[in-house]
């Protein structure tokens, strides 16, 4: 099994070499289009003669490394069967367009010897040669580089390294819209996402502003909104990144695998005619935080199990029975009367789950130091 990790660093790229390749990837989606195919549902019929005959024209007058245009070729694929699979979805609004100036670098088209990455723009003529060891953020323990992405001010590297995932225990995770909360070696711990919710929550606003000037200022207004849209991306990543890494130190440091939901297609399902529930979960970054947290931690060689997360929250953790709402976010069990918050409800129900055990007494857990029972009603005390 493979880790990888992804950095991105400032360079100067050759602006000759982006917008060749990007006006080939433009001839190679016009080609490639032509053989989709399209009955009952669409599919892509591309022989491999068709594939040579469209390799040599695009040669033509290519001054640059051959393999260049392989990777255009292969990119170009990608994107239409990606357009054919939404296609035959019924979710395919237009045809596949090519948007972003980036060249995609094959191994084949660089070499990395004691720190420096040397990139081939021209056969045994012309190279980007640059230094990783002058980044320190860039961990030293990979194995190998990836594929690399040039754009027009930054290189994006991909670093792999082989990796044998095990963990002694596991730590359950369920994520909310402003928190998440988790179950770590018995402890019930809340990590807080109002931060993140509030940036979603003003760049939300000022979209509204910007959208009232559609009709009078349409340049501007999209201009705006690239740049803001932009902004909030980048605000939401950074707060996750960190709180990811955060995370995924405090399970090194117990050598804890994460239990999460599978919640693959969980939007698409549950989004609605409701206008405010569509926006709430528009906020919701739920697959962003598994996604980040997964490859961190199988990089420190810990793994990650995806469990069903239905009725999570409504099944007790005690007793199987059915939870029904009590007051504010506590649930009460209809057959053993226990309450406890849903969160909390959700986290056992998962770590169970994930360990394959069909029900675990909470005794074991409420012995950890987040929990505590109350005798006289049977509820438990939650950390908020």
């Amino acid at each position: 099994m493979e880790a990888v990790k992804s950095y991105r660093i400032q360079v100067e790229a050759p602006k000759d070499l982006i917008e060749e390749y990007f006006q080939v990837k433009q001839r190679a989606l016009d080609a490639i289009f032509l053989h989709v195919k399209v009955s009952k549902k669409a599919h892509l019929n591309l022989k491999a003669e068709d594939r040579k005959k469209l390799r040599d024209e695009l040669l033509k007058d290519w001054r640059f490394s051959k393999h260049y245009v392989d990777s255009a070729i292969n990119s170009v694929i990608g994107l239409v069967k990606s357009w054919i699979t939404l296609h035959n979805m019924g979710r395919a609004e237009s045809k596949p367009k090519i948007t972003k100036r980036t060249v995609y670098i094959k191994s084949t088209l660089f070499s990395f010897r004691n720190g420096i990455l040397k990139i081939s723009i021209e056969p045994n003529k012309r190279y980007l040669e640059v230094d990783l060891t002058k980044y320190d953020w860039i961990p030293s323990d990979f194995d190998r580089v990836g594929g690399l992405i040039l754009a027009q001010k930054e290189l994006i590297i991909t670093v792999k390294k082989s990796v044998k995932p095990k963990a002694d225990k596991w730590a359950s995770f369920d994520v909310n819209l402003t928190n998440v909360t988790s179950s770590i070696n018995g402890e019930i711990k809340r990590y807080d996402l109002r931060e993140l919710y509030h940036i979603h929550r003003t760049y939300e606003t000022k979209r509204q502003r910007i959208q009232k000037l559609s009709k009078f200022k349409p340049l501007t207004s999209k201009r705006l909104l690239e740049k803001y849209s932009k902004r909030e991306e980048n605000r939401a990543k950074d707060f996750m990144h960190k709180l990811t890494t955060q995370i995924a130190r405090e399970l090194k440091e117990k050598n804890c695998g994460a239990i999460l939901e599978n919640l693959k297609g969980i939007k698409r399902r549950i989004l609605n005619d409701s206008k405010d529930m569509n926006r709430k979960l528009s906020k919701w970054n739920a697959r962003t935080f598994q996604f980040m947290l997964e490859y961190k931690l199988k990089w420190l060689n810990l793994p990650t199990k995806y469990v069903n997360p239905k009725n999570s929250s409504k099944t007790c953790p005690l007793c199987s029975g059915s939870m029904a709402s009590y007051l504010g976010r506590l649930m009460k069990c209809e057959e053993c009367n226990i309450i406890l918050d849903r969160d909390v409800v959700a986290v056992l129900n998962l770590q169970m789950r994930g360990e394959g055990f069909p029900q675990r007494a909470l005794d074991e857990i409420i012995e950890g130091e987040g929990l505590s029972r109350n005798e006289n009603n049977n509820s438990l005390c939650i950390p908020t």
